[in-house]
């Protein structure tokens, strides 16, 4: 009997060639990117360098002027004309992104944890399980009905990071998450980006701060006049 091939996983995301401009001001110039089911990845680069516009690609809600984007094996950009509105739309909920400067709503806890997962159409009785297990994961158990204006700084950031990673997608990007995190939530991060690998998702790490991530990423790119490197 034959031996059976090793089964290849397509990337969780794949960038080719990719350029972007803002009024003509190239800000991402032939940017090639794989990454893979499992791997963290850490991002640098200056201020203006173009990071955040890369995630903002990666979470298909910004158009490159001109390459490929893939996700999960599917073909974005170019958009084939056999990937509908609704269908872009699903891919897109296939990725989190965690801003730089992440905001509560005006809203009890519960409802900002659990508002990706109603957008998603989960099931309320999923959602209620899930939000609890985020917030307890955080440290935030019995907070669910707490109006989330009350919180103190760092209880709003962790629950901020509840509602990034409840979501559970193949992938995670967060863009300078350790500027806004105090001490005390900054390992509580690192443990949940681990756990994130441990489920199989990619993640996206950029930061200003490369000594922080780099004892927990697989590999450090740098980008750089509109390029990768690394």
């Amino acid at each position: 009997m034959a031996a059976r091939e090793p089964v290849v996983s397509a990337p969780a995301c794949r960038l080719r060639g990719v350029r972007f401009a803002y009024d003509d001001q190239p800000v991402l110039d032939g940017v090639d990117l794989e990454l893979a089911p499992g791997e963290i990845c850490a991002l640098t680069g200056g201020n203006g360098s173009g990071k955040s516009t890369l995630l903002g690609l990666m979470a298909l809600l910004l158009r490159p002027d001109r390459g490929e984007l893939e996700l999960d094996g599917q073909p974005v950009f170019p958009r084939p004309r056999r990937l509908l509105d609704r269908e872009l739309v699903a891919l897109r909920r296939r990725v989190t992104l965690l801003h730089q400067r992440p905001a509560l709503f005006d809203d009890v806890v519960a409802a900002n944890v659990a508002f990706g997962l109603y957008a998603r159409g989960a099931p309320g009785a999923e959602v209620r399980e899930r939000v609890e297990r985020a917030l307890a994961r955080v440290g935030l158990a019995g907070f669910e009905r707490r109006p989330a204006r009350e919180l103190s700084g760092g209880e709003a950031q962790r629950a901020v990071l509840a509602r990034a990673l409840v979501l559970e997608t193949p992938v995670l990007l967060m863009d300078e998450p350790f500027s806004y995190l105090d001490a005390d939530a900054r390992p509580l991060l690192l443990e949940l980006v681990a756990e994130a690998r441990e489920r199989g998702a990619a993640v996206l790490l950029a930061t200003h701060e490369p000594g922080a991530a780099a004892s927990l990423a697989d590999r450090v790119l740098h980008l750089e006049g509109g390029r990768l490197a690394g």
